[in-house]
């Protein structure tokens, strides 16, 4: 069985929807979330949420980002390596 991923106090560099899926899932576990619990305050049911978890490449980024605000997280996006064009 795969080890959960240490939970980022910082931010973090997600490259995969597999990363964010894992992320996500142990950000709810921490909070003591079942599922069900964390899909119903993001506000999407939870065939989504698992989803997201499961690091489906194709869920709606709107709702991904709902569910990221929800769960106290955010998405920052920058140039690799900090250099312009």
């Amino acid at each position: 069985m795969a080890k959960a991923p240490e939970i980022p106090r910082t931010a973090t560099r997600v490259r995969t929807p597999q990363e964010l899926g894992a992320l996500v899932r142990a950000i709810r576990t921490e909070a003591g979330l079942d599922q069900a619990t964390a899909a119903g305050l993001a506000g999407v049911g939870t065939r989504f949420l698992g989803d997201i978890e499961r690091g489906k490449p194709t869920v709606r980024l709107g709702l991904v980002l709902q569910v990221l605000e929800r769960l106290g997280l955010e998405l920052s996006v920058g140039r690799r390596g900090g250099e312009g064009p």
